[in-house]
């Protein structure tokens, strides 16, 4: 997904929190956003096959954030004994009217709940969940995967995805910095100059959603997080350290590419890299003040993951090459 469909409200929520939390899950009842991911063959393909692969028959699962229903119904027609559908969007009842018109209302309970909160009697096999949102983790949708996973899946049992790693890469991309980025004030509009602007852009440090071009990357992609979702706790995603990169060609940096890849099963990967088919998530891309670099040179990136102090959506991601410091929004 692109945005979350489960999210656990704080008890010190603010007003203005709890009207971002009631957006967050009703955004989910849009059908315009519904086919947007299900319409997303690199996605569907990818989690098609992987429940294919990991449901042998007779198994117990649960689907965290069931959506139109889709992953459930790929689990009953794989041979699941039995399936929880969970969703805490009103998006349920579609759901609920989906499984029923295909028959499925014998194997599926779609379930309008939040996951964090839900109890099986019996411990299930497997926990099913497109939880991925903008550069894996905005929409902090895992905190309710991992609440569900402690509370219902049996010793032993799987997780799919069962891992996840955030990847990052330079990249010189003039058309994402000088038109579709801050550069793009240095250039007069009918002779009024607006060039300060470009300084007061990047300050902003407002990661994009984007498709980056595999041709714009100009080092070999380095990992920054890797999760394995049998074992990681909420914390487990906040992160911070340092990446080296080789760039490969004398150029201008002028930003970083951040994606994620998902191992769904052993044999099942999804990567929303710009070397892969493009997916609803694309790339993220965050622009930095361009420095010219050469083949062979050395870069090292200080990074610092966090939640997001207001925005429960959202997360942090603080970045420093060089100088130069930045504290991107993701979200």
């Amino acid at each position: 997904m692109d945005r979350g469909r489960a999210f656990s409200i704080a008890k010190a929520a603010s007003p203005k929190q709890f009207l971002a939390v009631d957006f967050y899950f009703e955004s989910y009842a849009e059908l315009g956003l519904q086919r947007m991911m299900v319409a997303d063959q690199p996605r569907t393909d990818a989690f098609a096959a992987a429940i294919k692969e990991a449901i042998k028959g007779g198994e117990t699962v649960i689907d965290v954030g069931t959506g139109s229903g889709l992953l459930a119904m790929l689990a009953a027609n794989a041979g699941a004994k039995k399936v929880y559908a969970l969703d805490q969007s009103a998006v349920a009842a579609a759901a609920k009217e989906t499984v029923e018109r295909n028959g499925m209302s014998g194997t599926i309970d779609v379930v309008n709940a939040n996951a964090s909160n839900f109890d099986v009697v019996e411990p299930v096999d497997l926990i099913v969940s497109e939880w991925l949102g903008h550069f894996g983790f905005a929409e902090t949708m895992l905190d309710d995967v991992i609440a569900c996973r402690d509370s219902n899946l049996k010793e032993g049992g799987r997780m799919l995805p069962s891992g996840v790693e955030l990847m990052m890469a330079p990249v010189d991309s003039p058309i994402l910095y000088e038109v579709d980025g801050p550069g793009f004030w240095k250039h007069k509009v009918h002779g009024i100059d607006f060039s300060h602007l470009e300084r007061r852009e990047l300050d902003q440090a407002l990661a994009i959603k984007t498709q980056i071009p595999a041709a714009d990357v100009i080092a070999e992609p380095r990992g920054l997080v890797k999760l394995d979702l049998a074992k990681a706790s909420k914390e487990d995603v906040w992160q911070h350290g340092r990446l080296r990169f080789t760039i490969d060609r004398d150029g201008s940096l002028n930003g970083f590419a951040g994606w994620f890849v998902a191992e769904l099963t052993p044999t099942v990967v999804l990567d929303t890299g710009p070397f892969f088919e493009t997916t609803h998530w694309m790339q993220t891309y965050f622009a930095i003040d361009p420095i010219p670099v050469k083949a062979g040179q050395e870069i090292e990136l200080c990074y610092d993951l966090t939640r997001h102090p207001v925005e429960p959506r959202s997360l942090m991601m603080n970045l420093t090459v060089g100088e130069a410091s930045y504290g991107f929004t993701v979200g």
